[in-house]
């Protein structure tokens, strides 16, 4: 197909707005937002999962999952990659912009919908299991993470970390310094590494504006 049959589209990549993209019309959404992951994978806070995403137009719900480009768009079309909204665990609060751990071996990307955002294993019998944002359970060291091990708060657009439990915990701050964790909270800026000392995962906390 040549390229004058290709959509022609703009797209706003959360802050890289009006990207362009020359788009076959035969193409569904997912694998639109697939490419668009491929793109732009500088942004560290995207995970590479299409599913995380939705593409809408303004004024407009999702684009449908299962039709092609070309029924649903026209050419000069502006879309919007999107997070889909999730619900709030009971007793949870909202976090006043997105932010993300993302693991520094192997690029997984975990959303930290809100707050306290727990970082660990489920375990039912803990109570709030629900408010696990990060379960490093199937990790090929997670066994090594306690069940509650820490936990992301945030104060006055200030984001902080505690220990959760005596499994050692630090973080690396961009400047170079670091500082154990404990039951006193300690600030994160973005860029900071989380480093769970006995699994030897490193995450490290993004953010983007909202």
């Amino acid at each position: 197909m040549t390229q004058s049959r290709r959509l022609e589209l703009f797209i706003d990549v959360f802050e890289k707005s009006k990207q362009k993209a020359l788009a076959l019309p035969t193409l569904t959404a997912p694998e639109l937002v697939d490419a668009i992951l491929h793109e732009f994978r500088e942004l560290e806070y995207l995970t590479q999962d299409p599913d995380h995403y939705n593409l809408v137009v303004e004024g407009q719900g999702p684009l449908l999952a299962d039709r092609p480009l070309g029924e649903l768009v026209s050419h000069g079309s502006v879309l919007r990659l999107v997070e889909p909204e999730i619900g709030l665990p009971s007793g949870a609060k909202p976090l006043s912009q997105p932010a993300y751990l993302r693991d520094v071996a192997d690029g997984i990307v975990y959303r930290l919908g809100w707050q306290p955002s727990v970082i660990g294993r489920p375990d039912q019998s803990q109570g709030h299991d629900d408010w696990l944002a990060v379960n490093l359970q199937n990790h090929k060291t997670g066994l090594r993470v306690s069940r509650r091990h820490a936990r992301i708060i945030e104060a006055n657009g200030t984001f902080m970390i505690e220990g959760m439990s005596k499994n050692p915990t630090s973080v690396r701050h961009e400047d170079g310094n670091q500082t154990i964790v404990t039951t006193k909270a300690v600030p994160l800026a973005h860029g900071d590494v989380i480093y769970l000392e006995r699994s030897g995962i490193s995450l490290k906390f993004l953010t983007r504006p909202a």
